[in-house]
């Protein structure tokens, strides 16, 4: 079982995947996972269904499918069969009893994952996790092929390797600035979640001073821990307070920066994120204080 901590990490790993369930029972816990996916439909197990499935998998760019077996044996095999002749690569989990696994044994090891009728929550980002895994790390030897391919990994080989090793450190810094920043944005308005914001920010700091080819923005991401960090919420005055949408806008935009960079290597060059932060941050100072030195056509420059 992977720890709760780790689970955090399915968000980012079923982002961009599109999920298939084939039951005709409803699973509150597939309910807590669905919104992790880009897709989460659902689709009755019967031979309706079975006849049309390459249209489903098809029209829904399908990649991960869990299926029933419990409901009726015989026709979650012919589905199961059906999914693999349309396409090996798409992941499929599951749905068993301890009274049918010698039923299914002809295709035991060739599933995906199992889970066990009565499953827990955990236990099924736990199967979802694992087989995501696979998704992620395909991806990345891919990009890296064509990075090699196309002759490009020479100039970047040493950046990469940095962003490869502080790939899933940056990962979990996102992860609890997207839970600190969500209670902001329900108007958990403290200290703590201040607080808590300027760490992660120092701690994104931390990691970019370790490679000077990323390390100007170092400064900037000081500034803005610093600042949360002494910012006193009582002295902040009431038509002050829309200053904190400013703050939401900007961690957001900032999180979704990281991911680019870090996970999905779209960018490397840190001088145009650089300026737009240090311009950002000035907006929400301004506004936090009240200063009305800006033009009327002033706005924060999302990255």
């Amino acid at each position: 079982m992977i720890t709760k901590q780790h689970s955090h990490y399915l968000k980012f790993l079923a982002k961009g995947h599109n999920f298939l369930l084939l039951s005709s029972r409803h699973f509150k816990e597939m309910d807590e996972v669905s919104c992790y996916f880009n897709l989460e439909i659902q689709r009755v197990l019967n031979d309706d269904e079975l006849d049309n499935i390459a249209n489903t998998l098809m029209q829904n760019s399908i990649d991960v499918v869990v299926v029933d077996f419990v409901t009726d044996i015989d026709l979650a095999k012919q589905i199961y069969k059906s999914i693999k002749k349309f396409n090996e690569r798409i992941v499929v989990l599951a749905i068993v009893n301890s009274d049918i696994i010698s039923d299914i044994y002809e295709i035991l090891n060739k599933l995906d994952a199992l889970l066990i009728d009565d499953f827990t929550l955990e236990e099924l980002k736990d199967k979802l996790f694992i087989s995501l895994s696979v998704f992620y790390a395909i991806k990345a030897i891919g990009a890296r092929d064509m990075r090699i391919e196309f002759g490009s990994s020479t100039s970047n080989d040493e950046l990469d390797k940095f962003f490869d090793i502080y790939e899933g450190q940056l990962i979990f810094i996102v992860d609890d600035l997207i839970e600190l920043n969500k209670s902001l944005k329900a108007g958990d308005l403290s200290t703590e979640i201040l607080k808590g914001i300027a760490r992660d920010v120092n701690a994104l700091a931390d990691i970019f001073a370790k490679e000077e080819k990323i390390s100007a923005v170092v400064d900037v991401f000081r500034d803005f821990s610093s600042y949360l960090d002494k910012l006193k919420i009582s002295e902040v005055r009431p038509q002050s307070l829309h200053a904190f949408d400013y703050l939401c806008a900007i961690v957001d935009d900032t999180n979704t920066y990281m991911m680019e960079m870090f996970v999905d290597r779209v960018f490397r060059d840190v001088y145009i994120f650089h300026h737009s932060f240090e311009n950002n941050l000035r907006f929400m100072k301004d506004a936090l204080s009240l200063k009305d030195e800006q033009s009327d056509d002033s706005e924060l420059e999302f990255f």
